[in-house]
């Protein structure tokens, strides 16, 4: 078995998507923790069906909530210093209805985690004529699925508590009047848990842009989030469902509605 790092001409998944996948994609799923997101739209994946990201007006965030008790009750979510760090930057109750809005639409935002992304490349092993993506390679958000177990459920619940008017208004201002913030983080927290696993080798192929493409047909025809959730690798994977389900029942949110 060889292990080797693509080739020049072929560039491997972006890395960024990949963090949002580990980190931000649970919390934000669940109406929660998008603190972090830049202020610009996240773009569209080229060729993506997925509705365009969406970017609320200034100034419709609803209900305020005194800033240090904010801070307090984000801190209060994890101790870990992959998310302590993040709990920076302003207008939140706004990133997170954008950022709900566009999981819940299989839109990953790709620019706004780039700081994110893991150390180390993407590489592949070739054995008896087979690629496959080399196992080393999801060990790089290792880091980032630790910092999802980390989540306190109960102290994002009174969290999310607090600060849901806000969400709610902020969403709404979207452009959906009548909208629920809840059905929204549903639909998100839903598309996490029943995004395929895959143990073992996960073969590949040369895609068209000199990207690798997955090589089985169901994997490469899934969502955006869902492949960047299985180019996690299995372990952080699971670890991303296990916590959104354990969000989902801690916020009484079944499968969403079809």
């Amino acid at each position: 078995m060889e292990s080797e790092r693509p080739k020049t001409s072929i560039r491997p998944p972006s890395a960024a998507p990949l963090v949002l996948a580990g980190l931000g994609v649970v919390v934000a799923a669940a109406g929660g923790l998008w603190w972090f997101l830049g202020g610009n739209p996240p773009p569209t994946a080229p060729g993506a069906s997925a509705p365009p990201a969406i970017v609320a007006p200034a100034g419709a965030t609803g209900p305020a909530v005194d800033p240090a008790r904010q801070l307090s009750l984000l801190e209060a979510v994890s101790a870990n210093p992959v998310l302590r760090g993040l709990l920076v930057a302003p207008d939140v109750a706004r990133r997170w209805a954008v950022a709900v809005e566009n999981l819940a639409n299989d839109v990953v935002p790709r620019k706004q985690l780039e700081r994110l992304a893991p150390t180390g490349a993407f590489a592949v092993v070739r054995r008896d004529g087979k690629v496959s993506i080399d196992p080393q390679s999801y060990t790089r958000f290792d880091a980032v699925g630790d910092a999802v177990a980390s989540v306190n459920v109960d102290a994002f619940v009174i969290a999310y508590a607090a600060l849901r008017p806000a969400l709610e208004a902020a969403y709404r201002a979207l452009g959906y009047p009548d909208g629920s913030i809840d059905k929204a983080a549903a639909r998100a927290l839903h598309r996490i848990e029943v995004s395929p696993v895959r143990d073992g080798g996960v073969a590949v192929v040369e895609g068209t842009g000199a990207t690798w493409a997955f090589a089985d047909p169901t994997l490469e025809g899934l969502g955006d989030v869902e492949k960047q959730i299985l180019r996690m690798g299995p372990r952080n994977a699971r670890i991303l469902q296990a916590k959104a389900r354990e969000i989902s029942q801690a916020l009484g949110m079944g499968a969403p509605a079809r």
